[in-house]
């Protein structure tokens, strides 16, 4: 679906304003809606950050143990925090490069 835009009686410069007035409000409304659907931070169990960085339990407790990522423990149970196992991720993608 393809709309007509006419315009008639502007300047250039009140043209550019217009737009960049228009990108500006899209950016905010862009800005506003990642925000709001920005997951809190989630923990995840050895399992599920075993699966989501697609490696082995065996992996995963190495790379804990070099202190790769932060590790929190509740009772008996390990967990991660998804944000700073992402993180992680991509720092150590950054090293790599």
């Amino acid at each position: 679906m393809r709309e007509t835009i006419q315009i008639e009686n502007i300047n250039s410069e009140d043209f550019k304003n217009q737009i960049i007035n228009g990108v500006v409000e899209q950016m905010k409304n862009l800005s506003q809606n990642f925000t709001a659907k920005a997951e809190p931070d989630t923990l995840l169990t050895r399992e599920e950050t075993a699966k989501l960085l697609s490696i082995s339990l065996v992996s995963l407790w190495s790379l804990t143990k070099q202190k790769t990522f932060p590790v929190y423990h509740i009772g008996k149970s390990v967990r991660y925090k998804k944000s700073e196992v992402l993180n992680a991720l991509e720092q150590m993608n950054k090293c790599n490069h």
